[in-house]
């Protein structure tokens, strides 16, 4: 994985907490920071991650190392974080991931930002993002896909009411990593992403990588086939798809299973010219609704009308039902057809579930936009996969974590400069922090203090830090 230099003067190094071995540091007089504690937004979050079971599904990700030095949550943790300080609202948070002295007991290790040269390995190397892609490399399609398993029942089981709400959609978007070092190719790659509908966006709950040549429906049968298999047929009650994922026959299985289809029509397909030829009769009732948000200018003049008791797509035996929209702009008109498999269904609630289908489209452009979905360093495929899994299970887990109370007050700002309820602070030497009691760190300077003497001035600037603006 390469990074910038900008990057690479200041990165994020994993602190692992270990007492003994900072209170041994600090008799010698070493120290490389003392932070004061104050909960911030990612606190909350962690707190959320924790408190849900997210972190234990982490510790389950498979893994194929021969030492195990460092614990998988390591690995996935970061990855879940990294997009993160991508986002504007959260540009704030400064340069130290947590610090609760609760979260980060609970948590175990902290991620804290440092200039190039001041960290202190003393013989051992930083948790870098060398050591993540080592880890991730050998990770496949399927391995992402099991773990992703895993969070998808943790999330059913905390979250039922999200998987109540019974619409979900399915889409692919493509993303690539540009040519690196020592021969390492480009990638191009394709994620099939299946996600349920919730609060204007839909949250990606399971998904599965290919190379971008891979056809969308093997992909797209296979995402929903382990839904059911994990959750229970007729879970998805409505599915909203591309015309990618046209399949008449799929389409007729999944109505057996309980799920309604909504899809839009191929140009070439008889059950549109039907649909159009139905239009011609006199009795025909269209209704308008708001024009499209297609950025052409002038706006058309949309209108639809309903169908049902669609017979004329012979590869689906699921009974049909269909939404013809029509388009009048000044010099033209344009049609589009939408069905979706049900025994009864008015245009209006065909169009209505035809259009929270571009919900699906503002995800995959917010990935791009915001979360830098389509900016990976060139990196092996397994260290693709990861980058792009822990992105969309961050953006599920970030609007879950948004969803149970309003955190906009400490989203957009940085920590509080004064120590919340919790007393401890938290003392970084080498790899390693613990938390201590103002009395113990004073305890152990003053006990040693022939080798703190002279880093006096240094001290008591590190304790100012504590008393927060006057």
């Amino acid at each position: 994985m390469e990074v910038s230099m900008k990057e690479r003067q200041r990165q994020w190094f994993i602190f692992v907490e270990n007492r003994q071995a900072v209170i041994e540091a600090l008799t010698r007089g070493e120290c490389d920071g003392l932070l004061p504690a104050a909960r911030s937004f990612l606190d909350g979050f962690a707190g959320f991650l924790l408190n849900h079971g997210i972190m234990a599904v982490f510790e389950a990700f498979p893994e194929q190392r021969a030492r195990q030095s460092i614990p998988v949550v390591f690995f996935c943790g970061s990855l879940l974080y990294r997009p993160l300080f991508q986002l504007p609202s959260l540009q704030a948070v400064g340069d130290v991931l947590f610090r609760s002295p609760y979260i980060l007991r609970q948590m175990g290790f902290n991620a804290v930002q440092i200039g190039q040269g001041f960290y202190r390995t003393n013989g051992r190397k930083p948790f870098d993002e060398e050591a993540v892609a080592e880890f991730f490399a050998p990770a496949d399609a399927d391995t992402f896909l099991a773990h992703q398993e895993q969070v998808l029942h943790q999330l059913y089981q905390e979250f039922p009411w999200l998987f109540r709400q019974g619409v979900w959609a399915m889409d692919s978007v493509s993303f690539s990593t540009p040519k690196g070092n020592h021969g390492l190719p480009e990638g191009r790659y394709k994620v099939c992403i299946l996600g349920v509908c919730y609060q204007d966006t839909v949250l990606p709950l399971l998904w599965l990588f290919a190379p971008e040549e891979a056809h969308d429906l093997p992909l797209g049968q296979r995402l929903v086939e382990r839904v059911e298999a994990a959750l229970g047929q007729g879970v998805i009650k409505n599915l909203l798809v591309d015309r990618a994922l046209l399949d008449g026959a799929w389409l007729t299985l999944l109505w057996h299973h309980g799920t309604h289809v909504t899809v839009s029509l191929r140009e070439n397909m008889d059950v549109l010219s039907d649909m159009l030829g139905l239009a011609r009769l006199g009795e025909t009732e269209w209704m308008e609704v708001p024009p499209p948000d297609n950025h052409r200018d002038p706006a058309p003049q949309r209108e639809i009308t309903g169908f049902t008791d669609l017979t004329s797509w012979e590869a689906c035996q699921a009974p049909l039902c269909g939404c013809l929209i029509r388009d009048h702009y000044p010099d033209h008109t344009e049609y589009q057809g939408v069905v979706m498999t049900a025994e009864a269904g008015d245009a209006k609630t065909i169009y209505e579930r035809h259009t929270q289908r571009w919900d699906h489209e503002e995800l995959l452009m917010s990935l791009t936009r915001y979360w830098h979905f389509d900016r990976l360093p060139p990196c092996r495929v397994g260290v693709a996969y990861a980058l792009v899994h822990f992105a969309l299970l961050a953006f599920t887990l970030l609007n879950l974590y948004q969803g149970e109370g309003d955190h906009t007050a400490i989203r957009n700002q940085g920590p509080p400069p004064l120590p919340l309820p919790e007393r401890e602070i938290a003392v970084y030497a080498g790899p390693y922090f613990t938390l201590l009691r103002p009395s113990e760190l004073m305890e152990i300077i003053f006990t040693y203090w022939d080798v703190w003497a002279d880093h006096r001035d240094a001290i008591l600037d590190a304790l100012k830090r504590f008393e927060g603006s006057p």
